[in-house]
């Protein structure tokens, strides 16, 4: 649910890149409250590994996530399913 709901955002606002803290307040705001930031981050991470979202580090810690654009039309196919 969480992967489907960050890609629908994604696939609508496919230039947005954000922190997991930053997804959760702006990308999934409906569901803010009874999610969990780890939650979060293994769905980002579990993208990640599909190689439908990027992922950069900018340092201390901090992961920034966003659409790999090349993937776009397989992510638009996959959430017609």
């Amino acid at each position: 649910m969480l992967q489907r709901e960050i890609l629908s955002y994604l696939a609508q606002h496919p230039d947005a890149k954000d922190t997991v803290e930053g997804i959760m307040h702006w990308w999934l705001p409906d569901t803010e409250t009874g999610v969990r930031a780890s939650d979060v981050g293994s769905a980002l991470e579990g993208l990640a590994l599909k190689g439908w979202v990027t992922v950069s580090s900018l340092g201390q810690g901090t992961r920034v996530y966003g659409l790999e654009r090349a993937r776009r039309g397989e992510i638009l196919e996959w959430l017609e399913n």
